[in-house]
Protein backbone atom coordinates (compact mmCIF):
# COMPACT_ATOMS: atom_id res chain seq x y z
CA UNK A 1 0.00 0.00 0.00
CA UNK A 2 1.48 3.74 -0.85
CA UNK A 3 1.76 5.96 1.86
CA UNK A 4 -0.81 8.81 2.67
CA UNK A 5 0.68 12.18 2.83
CA UNK A 6 -1.99 14.94 4.03
CA UNK A 7 -1.83 18.13 2.15
CA UNK A 8 -3.56 21.14 3.86
CA UNK A 9 -2.29 24.64 3.28
CA UNK A 10 0.29 26.24 0.20
CA UNK A 11 3.07 28.84 1.41
CA UNK A 12 1.06 31.93 1.38
CA UNK A 13 1.47 33.27 -2.10
CA UNK A 14 5.08 33.73 -2.15
CA UNK A 15 7.16 31.96 -4.79
CA UNK A 16 10.23 29.75 -3.93
CA UNK A 17 13.55 32.45 -3.20
CA UNK A 18 16.58 31.42 -5.46
CA UNK A 19 19.10 32.38 -3.51
CA UNK A 20 21.76 31.56 -5.77
CA UNK A 21 20.75 34.10 -8.64
CA UNK A 22 19.50 36.78 -5.41
CA UNK A 23 19.43 40.71 -6.80
CA UNK A 24 20.21 41.90 -3.79
CA UNK A 25 19.94 40.32 0.21
CA UNK A 26 18.18 42.81 2.95
CA UNK A 27 20.04 43.11 6.36
CA UNK A 28 19.36 40.72 9.10
CA UNK A 29 17.14 42.50 11.00
CA UNK A 30 14.94 43.32 7.63
CA UNK A 31 14.48 39.78 7.20
CA UNK A 32 11.37 39.34 9.68
CA UNK A 33 9.91 42.05 7.55
CA UNK A 34 10.77 41.05 3.80
CA UNK A 35 7.08 40.18 2.92
CA UNK A 36 5.84 43.31 4.20
CA UNK A 37 8.78 45.56 2.46
CA UNK A 38 8.41 43.57 -0.69
CA UNK A 39 4.27 43.96 -1.20
CA UNK A 40 4.72 47.60 -0.36
CA UNK A 41 6.88 48.19 -3.15
CA UNK A 42 4.72 45.49 -5.34
CA UNK A 43 2.02 48.15 -4.29
CA UNK A 44 3.28 51.13 -5.11
CA UNK A 45 3.78 50.02 -8.81
CA UNK A 46 0.31 48.42 -9.18
CA UNK A 47 -1.20 51.55 -7.62
CA UNK A 48 0.35 53.93 -10.00
CA UNK A 49 -0.64 51.80 -12.98
CA UNK A 50 -4.48 51.24 -12.01
CA UNK A 51 -5.33 54.46 -10.41
CA UNK A 52 -6.65 56.25 -13.57
CA UNK A 53 -8.65 53.56 -14.35
CA UNK A 54 -9.83 53.76 -10.40
CA UNK A 55 -10.31 57.48 -10.95
CA UNK A 56 -12.98 56.71 -13.84
CA UNK A 57 -14.83 53.95 -11.75
CA UNK A 58 -15.76 56.17 -8.66
CA UNK A 59 -16.62 59.26 -11.42
CA UNK A 60 -18.94 56.60 -12.67
CA UNK A 61 -20.21 55.14 -9.74
CA UNK A 62 -21.49 58.28 -8.67
CA UNK A 63 -22.38 60.73 -11.92
CA UNK A 64 -24.50 60.28 -15.23
CA UNK A 65 -21.55 59.29 -17.79
CA UNK A 66 -22.53 57.89 -20.77
CA UNK A 67 -19.90 54.96 -20.86
CA UNK A 68 -16.11 55.04 -19.79
CA UNK A 69 -14.94 56.72 -22.96
CA UNK A 70 -17.47 59.91 -22.46
CA UNK A 71 -16.19 59.75 -18.71
CA UNK A 72 -12.61 60.12 -19.65
CA UNK A 73 -12.73 62.15 -22.20
CA UNK A 74 -15.21 64.87 -19.84
CA UNK A 75 -12.23 64.66 -17.58
CA UNK A 76 -9.32 65.27 -19.69
CA UNK A 77 -11.13 67.82 -21.38
CA UNK A 78 -12.14 69.87 -17.86
CA UNK A 79 -8.72 68.37 -16.03
CA UNK A 80 -6.42 67.40 -18.09
CA UNK A 81 -4.55 64.20 -17.95
CA UNK A 82 -3.78 65.23 -14.27
CA UNK A 83 -7.45 64.57 -13.64
CA UNK A 84 -7.32 60.80 -14.04
CA UNK A 85 -4.58 60.89 -10.96
CA UNK A 86 -6.26 63.44 -8.60
CA UNK A 87 -6.47 62.00 -5.30
CA UNK A 88 -3.31 59.87 -6.08
CA UNK A 89 -1.15 60.69 -2.95
CA UNK A 90 -3.89 58.89 -0.21
CA UNK A 91 -4.06 55.38 -1.79
CA UNK A 92 0.15 55.72 -2.69
CA UNK A 93 0.53 56.36 1.29
CA UNK A 94 -2.76 54.07 2.06
CA UNK A 95 -3.70 51.36 -0.43
CA UNK A 96 0.10 50.66 -0.53
CA UNK A 97 1.02 50.17 3.18
CA UNK A 98 -2.84 48.83 3.39
CA UNK A 99 -2.07 45.96 0.83
CA UNK A 100 1.02 45.26 2.62
CA UNK A 101 -0.54 45.01 6.06
CA UNK A 102 -3.03 42.95 4.23
CA UNK A 103 -0.16 40.31 2.96
CA UNK A 104 1.45 40.59 6.34
CA UNK A 105 -1.78 39.43 8.72
CA UNK A 106 -2.55 37.10 5.53
CA UNK A 107 0.72 35.36 6.15
CA UNK A 108 0.40 35.27 9.90
CA UNK A 109 -3.04 34.24 9.85
CA UNK A 110 -2.57 31.35 7.31
CA UNK A 111 -1.12 29.29 9.54
CA UNK A 112 -3.85 29.64 12.63
CA UNK A 113 -6.38 29.18 9.55
CA UNK A 114 -4.93 25.74 8.54
CA UNK A 115 -5.72 24.63 12.67
CA UNK A 116 -9.35 24.99 12.20
CA UNK A 117 -9.20 22.23 9.59
CA UNK A 118 -8.92 19.50 12.28
CA UNK A 119 -12.30 20.95 14.00
CA UNK A 120 -14.52 21.67 10.75
CA UNK A 121 -13.64 20.45 7.42
CA UNK A 122 -11.30 17.42 7.33
CA UNK A 123 -8.66 18.15 4.44
CA UNK A 124 -8.72 15.53 1.68
CA UNK A 125 -5.45 12.86 1.74
CA UNK A 126 -3.37 12.28 -1.08
CA UNK A 127 -1.01 9.45 -1.67
CA UNK A 128 2.70 9.65 -2.60
CA UNK A 129 1.48 7.43 -6.24
CA UNK A 130 -0.55 10.12 -7.34
CA UNK A 131 -0.22 12.25 -10.52
CA UNK A 132 0.99 15.85 -10.09
CA UNK A 133 -1.70 16.75 -11.41
CA UNK A 134 -4.06 15.48 -8.80
CA UNK A 135 -1.99 16.45 -6.07
CA UNK A 136 -2.19 19.98 -7.37
CA UNK A 137 -6.45 19.40 -7.10
CA UNK A 138 -6.32 18.10 -3.96
CA UNK A 139 -3.81 20.74 -2.79
CA UNK A 140 -6.31 23.62 -4.29
CA UNK A 141 -9.21 21.87 -2.93
CA UNK A 142 -7.82 22.01 1.13
CA UNK A 143 -6.39 25.31 0.92
CA UNK A 144 -9.06 27.37 -0.82
CA UNK A 145 -11.01 27.45 2.68
CA UNK A 146 -7.64 28.36 4.42
CA UNK A 147 -6.91 31.12 2.35
CA UNK A 148 -10.28 32.90 2.20
CA UNK A 149 -10.41 32.65 6.05
CA UNK A 150 -7.38 34.27 6.06
CA UNK A 151 -7.84 36.95 3.41
CA UNK A 152 -11.22 37.98 5.32
CA UNK A 153 -9.19 38.82 8.31
CA UNK A 154 -6.38 40.55 6.27
CA UNK A 155 -8.95 42.77 4.55
CA UNK A 156 -11.26 43.47 7.67
CA UNK A 157 -7.85 44.52 9.43
CA UNK A 158 -6.65 46.37 6.67
CA UNK A 159 -10.10 48.01 6.40
CA UNK A 160 -9.92 50.35 9.74
CA UNK A 161 -6.73 52.25 8.78
CA UNK A 162 -7.66 52.32 5.13
CA UNK A 163 -11.44 53.86 5.58
CA UNK A 164 -10.38 57.33 6.42
CA UNK A 165 -7.60 57.23 3.01
CA UNK A 166 -9.89 55.68 0.64
CA UNK A 167 -12.69 58.29 1.62
CA UNK A 168 -10.33 61.33 1.22
CA UNK A 169 -9.13 59.91 -2.11
CA UNK A 170 -12.95 59.81 -3.06
CA UNK A 171 -13.72 63.21 -2.02
CA UNK A 172 -10.87 64.69 -4.25
CA UNK A 173 -12.02 63.19 -7.10
CA UNK A 174 -15.84 63.80 -6.50
CA UNK A 175 -15.39 67.92 -5.33
CA UNK A 176 -14.26 69.01 -8.84
CA UNK A 177 -17.42 67.63 -10.62
CA UNK A 178 -19.74 69.10 -7.88
CA UNK A 179 -17.63 72.52 -7.77
CA UNK A 180 -19.23 73.17 -11.10
CA UNK A 181 -22.60 72.32 -10.06
CA UNK A 182 -22.44 74.68 -7.32
CA UNK A 183 -20.91 77.64 -8.28
CA UNK A 184 -18.32 77.17 -6.00
CA UNK A 185 -15.18 79.41 -5.91
CA UNK A 186 -12.02 77.39 -6.60
CA UNK A 187 -10.29 79.01 -3.82
CA UNK A 188 -12.27 77.17 -1.43
CA UNK A 189 -12.10 73.70 -2.00
CA UNK A 190 -9.22 71.68 -0.12
CA UNK A 191 -6.02 70.94 -2.61
CA UNK A 192 -4.00 68.37 -0.40
CA UNK A 193 -5.27 64.96 1.36
CA UNK A 194 -4.52 67.01 4.64
CA UNK A 195 -6.34 69.73 3.63
CA UNK A 196 -9.38 67.11 2.66
CA UNK A 197 -9.29 64.65 6.07
CA UNK A 198 -9.51 68.62 8.27
CA UNK A 199 -12.52 69.87 6.10
CA UNK A 200 -14.43 66.38 6.81
CA UNK A 201 -13.39 66.72 10.42
CA UNK A 202 -14.37 70.05 10.85
CA UNK A 203 -18.20 69.21 9.18
CA UNK A 204 -18.16 65.82 10.16
CA UNK A 205 -16.16 65.29 12.97
CA UNK A 206 -13.09 62.31 13.18
CA UNK A 207 -15.81 59.50 13.22
CA UNK A 208 -17.13 61.47 9.55
CA UNK A 209 -13.59 59.96 8.29
CA UNK A 210 -14.95 56.47 8.48
CA UNK A 211 -18.74 57.35 6.85
CA UNK A 212 -19.86 54.55 5.07
CA UNK A 213 -17.01 52.06 7.50
CA UNK A 214 -19.75 49.17 7.55
CA UNK A 215 -20.02 48.96 3.79
CA UNK A 216 -16.13 49.61 3.17
CA UNK A 217 -15.61 46.49 6.03
CA UNK A 218 -17.97 44.36 3.97
CA UNK A 219 -16.10 44.53 1.25
CA UNK A 220 -12.12 44.64 2.02
CA UNK A 221 -13.24 41.54 4.12
CA UNK A 222 -15.13 39.58 1.59
CA UNK A 223 -13.13 41.05 -1.36
CA UNK A 224 -10.14 40.23 -0.11
CA UNK A 225 -10.84 36.74 0.90
CA UNK A 226 -11.93 35.87 -2.53
CA UNK A 227 -8.70 38.23 -3.88
CA UNK A 228 -6.17 35.82 -2.22
CA UNK A 229 -8.36 32.51 -2.52
CA UNK A 230 -9.14 32.75 -6.29
CA UNK A 231 -5.48 33.57 -6.62
CA UNK A 232 -3.68 31.23 -5.19
CA UNK A 233 -6.30 28.27 -6.00
CA UNK A 234 -6.27 29.17 -9.68
CA UNK A 235 -2.27 29.06 -9.54
CA UNK A 236 -2.21 25.63 -8.34
CA UNK A 237 -3.79 24.33 -10.32
CA UNK A 238 -2.53 26.00 -13.39
CA UNK A 239 0.81 24.56 -12.00
CA UNK A 240 -0.47 21.00 -12.23
CA UNK A 241 -0.42 21.00 -16.10
CA UNK A 242 3.58 21.66 -15.41
CA UNK A 243 6.06 19.32 -16.83
CA UNK A 244 9.34 18.08 -14.25
CA UNK A 245 10.95 20.99 -15.22
CA UNK A 246 8.62 23.29 -14.19
CA UNK A 247 7.60 24.75 -17.81
CA UNK A 248 4.39 24.45 -19.80
CA UNK A 249 4.50 21.25 -21.93
CA UNK A 250 6.70 21.43 -25.06
CA UNK A 251 7.85 24.73 -24.71
CA UNK A 252 10.56 26.34 -22.74
CA UNK A 253 8.44 28.87 -21.11
CA UNK A 254 7.75 28.72 -17.38
CA UNK A 255 4.92 27.63 -15.74
CA UNK A 256 5.05 30.38 -12.70
CA UNK A 257 5.03 33.44 -15.23
CA UNK A 258 1.84 31.96 -17.10
CA UNK A 259 0.34 30.67 -13.60
CA UNK A 260 0.96 33.83 -11.71
CA UNK A 261 -0.39 36.39 -14.69
CA UNK A 262 -3.50 34.23 -15.35
CA UNK A 263 -4.25 33.64 -11.42
CA UNK A 264 -3.59 37.50 -10.80
CA UNK A 265 -6.10 38.47 -13.68
CA UNK A 266 -8.66 35.73 -11.77
CA UNK A 267 -8.47 37.03 -8.41
CA UNK A 268 -8.69 40.94 -10.08
CA UNK A 269 -12.08 39.65 -11.94
CA UNK A 270 -13.94 37.18 -9.32
CA UNK A 271 -13.21 39.61 -6.10
CA UNK A 272 -14.37 42.70 -7.67
CA UNK A 273 -17.37 41.18 -9.71
CA UNK A 274 -18.92 39.99 -6.40
CA UNK A 275 -17.99 42.67 -3.57
CA UNK A 276 -19.07 45.24 -6.30
CA UNK A 277 -22.66 46.12 -5.28
CA UNK A 278 -20.90 46.57 -1.90
CA UNK A 279 -18.70 48.80 -3.10
CA UNK A 280 -20.88 50.73 -5.25
CA UNK A 281 -23.39 51.70 -1.83
CA UNK A 282 -20.37 52.78 0.16
CA UNK A 283 -19.06 55.50 -2.92
CA UNK A 284 -22.97 56.62 -2.49
CA UNK A 285 -22.87 56.77 0.86
CA UNK A 286 -19.13 58.95 1.30
CA UNK A 287 -20.49 61.08 -2.46
CA UNK A 288 -23.67 62.22 -0.01
CA UNK A 289 -21.14 63.41 2.76
CA UNK A 290 -18.68 64.76 0.45
CA UNK A 291 -21.58 66.73 -1.34
CA UNK A 292 -22.87 68.43 1.77
CA UNK A 293 -19.94 69.71 2.75
CA UNK A 294 -19.15 70.78 -0.67
CA UNK A 295 -22.34 72.25 -0.24
CA UNK A 296 -21.94 73.86 3.11
CA UNK A 297 -18.60 75.43 1.69
CA UNK A 298 -20.55 76.70 -1.33
CA UNK A 299 -22.37 78.39 1.94
CA UNK A 300 -26.07 76.57 0.78
CA UNK A 301 -27.98 74.46 3.20
CA UNK A 302 -27.35 70.55 3.31
CA UNK A 303 -29.54 68.09 1.51
CA UNK A 304 -30.92 64.85 4.14
CA UNK A 305 -29.03 61.92 4.18
CA UNK A 306 -30.04 59.20 2.58
CA UNK A 307 -30.23 55.68 4.89
CA UNK A 308 -28.76 53.44 2.04
CA UNK A 309 -29.07 49.78 2.93
CA UNK A 310 -27.61 46.43 0.98
CA UNK A 311 -30.20 44.84 -1.44
CA UNK A 312 -30.28 42.54 -4.03
CA UNK A 313 -27.76 44.08 -6.90
CA UNK A 314 -29.79 45.44 -9.67
CA UNK A 315 -27.99 46.49 -12.86
CA UNK A 316 -27.74 50.62 -11.60
CA UNK A 317 -25.14 49.35 -9.00
CA UNK A 318 -22.82 47.40 -11.63
CA UNK A 319 -22.59 51.18 -12.63
CA UNK A 320 -18.49 51.28 -13.64
CA UNK A 321 -18.26 47.50 -13.41
CA UNK A 322 -15.95 47.36 -16.70
CA UNK A 323 -13.68 49.79 -15.98
CA UNK A 324 -13.47 48.40 -12.22
CA UNK A 325 -13.10 44.88 -13.15
CA UNK A 326 -10.04 46.20 -16.00
CA UNK A 327 -8.69 48.29 -13.77
CA UNK A 328 -8.66 45.37 -11.09
CA UNK A 329 -6.89 42.94 -13.58
CA UNK A 330 -4.40 45.04 -14.65
CA UNK A 331 -3.39 46.06 -11.06
CA UNK A 332 -3.49 42.09 -9.71
CA UNK A 333 -1.45 41.05 -12.52
CA UNK A 334 1.02 43.93 -11.92
CA UNK A 335 0.94 43.09 -8.01
CA UNK A 336 1.44 39.58 -8.43
CA UNK A 337 3.92 39.82 -11.23
CA UNK A 338 5.67 42.44 -9.18
CA UNK A 339 5.71 40.98 -5.64
CA UNK A 340 6.57 37.22 -6.91
CA UNK A 341 9.20 37.86 -8.69
CA UNK A 342 10.94 40.36 -5.80
CA UNK A 343 10.32 37.55 -3.16
CA UNK A 344 12.12 35.23 -5.68
CA UNK A 345 14.53 37.57 -6.38
CA UNK A 346 15.11 39.35 -3.34
CA UNK A 347 16.50 37.11 -0.42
Amino acid sequence: MSQTQKITVAPAITGELDINHALHILPQSFQPWRPTILSYTASLFSTVVGFPLDSIKTRMQTHPFNGIYDCFRKTVKHEGLKGLFRGVTAPLLSTSFSKSLGVSIYTAAKPYSAMLQDFTIKPIPTNESDSHRKQNLILAINNAPISFASGFAAGAGTSLFACPFEFTKLFQQLYILMQGELNLNPRRMPKTTFQVARQIRKYEGILGLYSGYKFHLLRDAFGSGLYFSVYETSKILIEGFSGPDGKIAGTNIPMGTLSITVAGAMSGIFSWMLVFPIDTVKSLTQRDIVSNIVRELARKPPKPLLVRKLTFPTRKMYRGLSVSVTRSVITSVAFFSCFEYLMKYIA
